[in-house]
């Protein structure tokens, strides 16, 4: 969960994900609660392979800041297809580092770590099925 300064049950509670399935790969950014995030900022640790490897995901403008983030808004981001995003990382660990304010300026701050390794195991049952 988020770290703040004050004691807030309606705080926003922002991540980021991915979301994987036997042929496409997402990022979800998600704000859980019920207020806005404002001065969103999202820096991944490692370049995110999309595109066909054509494209560094990690440089897109949503991650450098994003004003105002809506109570319970989802952005879905397609990444690439299963086995291209796999063919392209380079680095199976993502950590995500999060910061934003609540509308009332107090700060908060989370890291999410991902290691996507587990997905490649999880696919030949996926696709089996």
């Amino acid at each position: 969960m988020p770290k703040s300064n004050t004691k807030q049950s309606n705080a926003g509670s922002v991540i980021v994900d991915f979301e994987i399935d036997a042929s496409t790969v997402f990022i979800v950014i998600k704000n859980l609660g019920g207020s806005a995030a404002l001065n969103l900022k999202i820096k991944p640790s490692t370049s995110i392979p999309g595109l066909e490897g054509k494209k560094d995901l990690s440089r897109l403008l949503l991650f450098k800041e994003i004003k105002y983030f809506a109570p319970l808004k989802e952005l879905r981001i397609f990444v690439d297809s299963y086995d291209s995003f796999f063919r392209h990382l380079e680095n199976s660990v993502v950590s995500f580092t999060i910061s934003y304010q609540d509308e009332n300026k107090n700060p908060f701050s989370n890291k999410i770590t991902h290691d996507l390794k587990i997905y490649t195991d999880l696919i030949f049952f996926i696709k089996k099925i």
